[in-house]
């Protein structure tokens, strides 16, 4: 009985005097490795115990208090090895390890969702899925699940706009160039796309409701493949046709990605605005076609110069030129005789040459085994356009009959420069996972304007002398930040952030004969919470501070006439708003269901502002509005079959506003969004594809307008063929044409209902051949530029 006791204590003891050893695995850009082998041994080299690292790198080993060598494999390949001395539990933080030779004879079949949830973002496998498949960015950001696209314009759904990084960099361009740039990058070279709710501190804090960080493919070791493509698309009025590229190599110590890709097509806009004015109605009917020759060029090369040290150089350039008649006719009634009063007849024409060139210089320091780290960006971008806009047009009034004709030109030579220098600092430890750093943004735009407005006169206009007006706008932005993470148990986890940003501005326009500057320091915090209580069960806390800065085309107080009754123009007192966000998530297996609070402090939007006795309509921003959203949303991922797979969301919000103009009456309301995208495969051998996608909003409101009714259904058909080699790809977008944006308002007392239709109902075939082998992907990295090219306007 003693000796059982003895055993029994000895073993008590043992047990008692075991320790935790834990870590994460990543690769050397910070993405974890999973199922890499963990081992620990003794100090006579003996295996003593192992463990695979999960999906997020994660580790765990348990065993008695000592010294041993812990060593980390991944097929059969060291990839780290150090000798530790634990007494209690022992955190070895995150691990970094080069994989660069790593996967050289492996090919890995397991294939990522299409849809993956993290702590602070979802993120959206592309290469996944065929329903954007032969099309461009903007329709990969359509189909994207929480995203939607109107009129050119990207929003998160049920919230308001967002900045747009591709690759890590932020894309510093207004709406129109925006769109222009993402039309001209090929769907098929993006790899995911990554919704951000809640950024963490070390990206900037612009944006809205959080950021969108297009990933592009990449390639990995001993690869050497050339992808080219060819696609043509038929809308109801146009066609385009394009020819896409990318070449990607690595071997040894470098890695080289590369893609050319143009497109040149047209497109057709119709807008229609009625005009309740208290004795005329204003019909006002515009027809929008353009031809456009879009582009695009990237280029990415990575050389390993040691296994500490990194360094790399990206290149992006776009060109465009986009060619336009914007034709309307607007018919006035009288209210009480309901007869034609007056006919305005206008033809604008556009001529636009917008480019862009993007340089990234970055050197990776790897600073010891355990996850330290020193990465340093230089960024500088170059946008430039020539915007050329001469209109015309005649007024025809009746009773008594009489003819006035009108004409002018509005120019705009802008040249826009932003240069950023980042400096990062990974500091991993046992108690948290500390990260910190700072950036400095020189941003500097030039305009030179020349306009002339003739006015409604009674002759034709023959002479058009125009005034030259330049301006300016400059801002500088210093920020540092700190950010940590702290793993507390197996179940719970914590990322929180504090980032703080000094701004100044100077806006100069000679008209105006003064500088209007603004200098402001603000803080930005972040938090994510994630507890998972049992297997398959999250619960989730998030919340983040953003801003919203005005670019200079919102900024800039000239006046701009489509015609004698429209004018644009932008407002240089606007000052930036801020955005505080909170969601609360539950996750159970594949569904997610949040709840979420949105407060836009004092945020601006731009208001056609109508003068009842003029009959004139200025559209201008003003900050107006202390806006409050409550909502719901939910994501479900449906796999239980292998032929059939898909995602669901559902959004449900209630907006208040309220107004600081009484002219400009805000609107309360629902907003209602649901979409479901579905891929399917037909045959056996996975040659045969078939996706369908479905988005609809019964219900919306923001600001002064309420948002009516419209929905859009698109289908896609791919075959496989040459070893899955050859891609055939036909897809047909908004077939009903049920995408139509139709809103309306009330502004000073004038009721205005409007529906803009951009025709993207088409259908498109497309054609992919890719040479080389198969292994796609290489290491991401962050740049310096990650937040500055979103407002250099039009």
């Amino acid at each position: 009985m003693n000796r059982l006791l003895f055993i029994v204590f000895i073993i008590s003891s043992t047990l008692s005097a075991q320790v935790k050893i834990s870590g994460k695995v990543v690769t050397l850009d910070n993405s974890p490795i999973e199922f890499a082998e963990v081992t620990l041994f003794s100090e006579a080299n003996v295996p003593l115990k192992n463990s695979l690292t999960n999906e997020k790198g994660d580790f765990s080993i348990e065993h008695q208090a000592g010294t041993y060598k812990l060593e980390i494999r991944q097929f059969k390949e060291i990839l780290h090895s150090n000798l530790i001395t634990v007494n209690s539990d022992y955190d070895a933080g995150s691990i970094t390890v080069n994989t660069t030779n790593v996967l050289e004879n492996v090919v890995i079949t397991k294939a990522k969702p299409v849809v993956e949830r993290k702590i602070d973002r979802l993120v959206f496998n592309v290469e996944n899925t065929i329903s954007a498949a032969g099309g461009d960015a903007m329709d990969a950001l359509r189909v994207t699940p929480g995203l939607q696209v109107r009129n050119d314009n990207i929003t998160m759904v049920g919230r308001s706009t967002v900045r747009v990084l591709l690759d890590d960099k932020m894309l510093e361009l207004g709406q129109e160039e925006l769109a222009n740039l993402l039309k001209s990058i090929p769907s098929d070279n993006i790899k995911s796309i990554e919704v951000i709710t809640t950024p963490p501190a070390k990206y900037d804090a612009a944006g809205n409701s959080g950021l969108i960080n297009i990933k592009l493919k990449r390639a990995k070791k001993d690869l050497t493949s050339l992808s080219l493509g060819t696609s043509y698309l038929r809308r109801t009025y146009d066609g385009e046709g394009a020819v896409t590229s990318n070449f990607m190599y690595n071997k040894d110590a470098l890695s080289l990605t590369a893609s050319l890709n143009y497109r040149e097509g047209g497109e057709t806009f119709k807008y229609r605005d009625v005009i309740h004015f208290p004795d005329e109605l204003w019909n006002s009917n515009q027809v929008f076609q353009r031809d456009y020759k879009r582009g695009n060029g990237i280029v990415n090369i990575e050389y390993v110069i040691s296994p500490k040290w990194t360094s790399g150089v990206q290149y992006i350039t776009n060109f465009n030129h986009i060619d336009g008649l914007r034709a309307g006719n607007t018919i006035v009634n009288a209210y009480d005789t309901n007869a034609v009063v007056k006919n305005v007849l206008s033809d604008t024409h556009i001529d636009q040459k917008p480019n862009f060139h993007s340089v990234n210089l970055f050197n990776a320091f790897k600073l010891d085994t355990i996850g330290k780290k020193l990465t340093v960006n230089l960024d500088y971008f170059k946008y430039s356009n020539k915007d050329t806009r001469p209109y015309d047009g005649t007024i025809a009034e009746y009773n008594p009959d009489s003819l006035q004709y009108f004409r002018g030109i509005n120019s705009n030579d802008q040249q826009t420069s932003n240069f950023s220098g980042k400096v990062d600092f990974d500091l991993p430890t046992k108690v948290i996972n500390w990260s910190f750093g700072g950036k400095v943004t020189i941003l500097r735009t030039e305009n030179i304007l020349s306009a002339f407005n003739s006015g409604l006169v009674t002759d034709p206009v023959t002479n058009m002398p125009e005034i030259t007006n330049n301006s300016s706008y400059d801002e500088d932005i210093q920020a540092a930040y700190v950010s940590g993470s702290k793993k507390f148990t197996d179940n719970f986890e914590v990322q929180f952030g504090l980032r703080l940003e000094a701004t100044q501005t100077e806006s100069f326009n000679a008209n105006l004969a003064q500088a209007i500057t603004n200098d402001y320091t603000k803080l930005f915090p972040t938090l994510n919470m994630v507890y998972t209580p049992k297997e398959n069960t999250t619960l989730g806390l998030n919340y983040s501070r953003r801003i919203v800065r005005p670019n200079f085309a919102e900024l800039n107080p000239n006046v701009t006439y489509i015609n004698p009754f429209l004018t644009v123009e932008g407002n240089p007192f606007l000052r930036p708003f801020t955005v505080d966000n909170i969601e609360f998530s539950f996750g159970y297996k594949k569904l997610e269901s949040k709840a979420y609070f949105v407060r836009e402090n004092n945020a601006y939007n731009q208001i056609g502002f109508p003068d009842s006795d003029t009959y004139n309509v200025r559209l201008t921003n003003r900050n107006l509005f202390n806006i409050n959203r409550y909502g719901i949303s939910e994501i479900y991922i449906f796999d239980k079959f292998s032929w059939w797979n898909s995602y669901s969301t559902f959004d449900l919000n209630y907006l208040t506003s309220e107004s600081t103009d009484p002219s400009a009456l805000a609107v309360d309301g629902y907003y209602v969004n649901f979409s479901t995208n579905n891929d399917f495969v037909l045959n056996k051998n996975k040659t045969v594809l078939f996706n369908v996608y479905f988005e609809c909003m019964p219900v919306g409101t923001y600001g002064v307008n309420k948002l009516d009714l419209s929905s859009s259904t698109s289908v896609s058909l791919q075959y496989l063929l040459l070893n899955k080699d050859l891609r055939i790809t036909l897809r047909g977008n908004n077939i009903f044409r049920t995408d139509n944006m139709r809103f309306n308002s009330t502004v000073s007392g004038v009721y205005r209902d409007s529906n803009y239709y951009t025709d993207t109902r088409l259908i498109q075939l497309s054609l992919n051949y890719k040479f080389g082998n198969k292994k796609l992907n290489v290491s991401r990295r962050e740049t310096g530029n990650t937040d500055e090219r979103a407002r250099t306007g039009n």
